[in-house]
């Protein structure tokens, strides 16, 4: 005895006009068949492409992270040259890292806006919260915009529970305030280090006022304190 499905109708109709669309563009020129996969299916195509890059790129990290990083920044939105290495060399001769034992570098290639959706900046974001759930990412430099997204996401550290009181007491006038999580407090999560000398010899934020902040999984505090030093040596 057949079984009456109340959405069989439908289903059928559903399929009859797939059947009617594909036999349409069997022969039509190509033009149509892109503007039909356009119209119906790219937004789909690229979400499931966006979603798949990132799974791939969260195992990788996770599998193939160093079993020790020295000191790891990321630099957004930055004017910098990118393939410029001489600020993290500087950094690794003066603090004596071992780079064929640990690893440090800066990666200046990140990008954020509030309304952007482009791959790139999802791309950017999804990899930075990657190595922040493992630990290697020590400090995020960015403009204000950038440092909010953060502190929403709960990655970065209240900086007063982190610096040492000389610190505080030379960055108290330029702390940067931000909301944290869900709650409507502000608290100070980065240090505006407009004026740091070493950013501006290598132009990395020209006509812009940086905010520097603490990763809040960094797993080498001490070298990102380090690291804020070090920007303000002449």
């Amino acid at each position: 005895m057949e079984v009456y499905n109340k959405n069989r109708d439908k289903n059928n109709s559903m399929h009859d006009e797939i059947r009617e669309q594909n036999a349409k563009l069997k022969d039509a020129p190509f033009s149509e068949k892109a503007a039909y996969f356009k119209e119906y299916y790219l937004k789909t195509t690229i979400a499931v492409a966006v979603a798949a890059a990132f799974v791939i790129y969260l195992a990788y990290s996770i599998l193939t992270a160093p079993s020790d990083t020295a000191f790891a920044a990321f630099f957004y939105n930055d004017t910098g040259d990118s393939s410029n290495t001489e600020l993290i060399d500087g950094f690794v001769e003066h603090m004596s890292i071992d780079t064929k034992k640990h690893e440090a570098y800066i990666d200046a290639t990140m990008n954020y806006a509030p309304d952007g959706n482009d791959y790139e900046m999802y791309m950017s974001l999804e990899k930075s919260m990657a190595v922040i759930s493992t630990g290697e990412l020590d400090v995020i430099v960015g403009d204000a915009a950038t440092l909010d997204y953060f502190a929403r996401s709960e990655c970065l550290h209240d900086i007063t529970t982190v610096l040492p009181d000389d610190l505080l007491a030379q960055f108290a006038d330029r702390l940067y305030y931000a909301e944290s999580g869900e709650s409507a407090e502000r608290i100070p999560v980065g240090i505006y280090v407009t004026d740091s000398p070493k950013l501006n010899q290598y132009y990395y934020y020209v006509g812009m006022e940086p905010v520097l902040g603490f990763a809040i999984n960094s797993n080498s505090m001490d070298n990102a304190i380090a690291f804020l030093r070090y920007i303000y040596m002449e």
